[in-house]
């Protein structure tokens, strides 16, 4: 009889950490879900502020391009005022 009784509790302590077991793989599942649900939010988040950069980018990109053709004839004016002021100075100087 004493063999029987410990045959039942070492078979009810096996289904007890089973049940066990069983739950808090259900509860990890139920965790790495939500946290995959966390990540796949956060990955949209940074495809979409990323696709906004890419576009203040080639804003920036043809500014900068608008800006660099001011400065070239920006430098061809002053060039021609140099030159404008280098010859008035020499006339001076013939004086």
């Amino acid at each position: 009889m004493d063999i029987n009784i410990s045959i039942l509790i070492a078979i009810v302590g096996c289904f007890v950490g089973l049940a066990g077991w069983l739950r808090s793989r259900d509860n990890k599942i139920s965790n790495d879900s939500e946290w995959k649900g966390s990540i796949d939010t956060k990955l949209d988040i940074l495809i979409t502020s990323g696709t906004f950069v890419s576009s203040e980018l080639k804003n920036h990109a043809d500014r900068l391009v608008a800006v660099e053709a001011s400065t070239k004839q920006a430098h061809k004016r002053i060039d021609r005022i140099d030159k404008m002021h280098d010859d008035e100075i020499a006339n001076i100087r013939e004086r």
